[in-house]
């Protein structure tokens, strides 16, 4: 079957624009827009063309832009209709993170739910009583620091670590180090703004690592799997929604 010459020029310049610092640069800058408030939520964007215009650059650039705010959950875009703010970030993210960064770290969390996600399973179902002790000081040490009002990422990072041992394979174990200078980014933003928030929040974060350790510990991996995606998934909310902000 002959391939449309169009169509694989539009795919080449889709595939520059992902790759493009360009692409990262309007990201950043339409976000920095979201989080003064110029918009209020469930506002319409500018068309594509607006920002092809306002930024001076391509069609397929403003496309990679406004395609990772929707990953993140910022924006919706609907067909025939446009673009509109779905969710505003807390404004106190730019204490904590460039908002160029913010696309990395969403990214980080959505292939930390998939991984993490599984590998909470295998941990519930392979645990041995040395594995689970493990995990059970990991999550003691969470609880303690949680009592004081703070978490440390070094904590957090711990705890993810022990799960990602105890399930024997070394993969998930080497996925986890691999990802430990994005995710310890991660848990400083995630967690400073916590920590400046209220103690409702945190109490939030210990109660799903909670969660978590309870499900291992019972042996089942469904609701293991399925209490670590509900974790990292509401981390993803903190991130990008500033309700969550609010005691509940």
């Amino acid at each position: 079957m002959k391939q449309n010459p169009d169509q694989t020029a539009d795919d080449s310049r889709s595939d520059e624009a992902t790759n493009s610092p360009l692409a990262d640069h309007v990201y950043g800058e339409i976000l920095s827009q979201i989080l003064s408030g110029s918009l209020e939520v469930g506002a319409k964007l500018p068309s594509e063309n607006d920002y092809c215009r306002i930024f001076s650059v391509s069609r397929p650039i403003v496309q990679v832009a406004l395609a990772r705010l929707g990953a993140g959950g910022i924006v919706e875009r609907k067909r025939g209709s446009g673009t509109f703010l779905k969710r505003r970030p807390s404004k106190r993210l730019a204490d904590f993170a460039k908002p160029g960064d913010l696309n990395v770290l969403l990214q980080c969390l959505e292939y930390r739910i998939e991984i993490e996600g599984t590998a909470a399973a295998f941990a519930a179902k392979r645990r041995s009583d040395q594995d689970l002790a493990a995990i059970d000081a990991a999550h003691d040490r969470l609880r303690t620091e949680a009592s004081s009002g703070f978490i440390t990422p070094e904590s957090d990072l711990a705890f993810h670590q022990a799960i990602a041992a105890a399930t024997g394979n070394l993969f998930f174990i080497d996925t986890m180090r691999m990802l430990q200078e994005q995710t310890v980014r991660l848990l400083r933003v995630s967690l400073g703004m916590t920590t400046s928030s209220n103690t409702d929040r945190i109490k939030r974060v210990n109660d799903e690592h909670t969660e978590i350790y309870e499900a291992i510990a019972a042996g089942d991996p469904v609701l293991a799997s399925a209490a670590m995606r509900m974790h990292l998934a509401r981390s993803r909310r903190r991130l990008t929604d500033s309700t969550q902000d609010k005691s509940n």
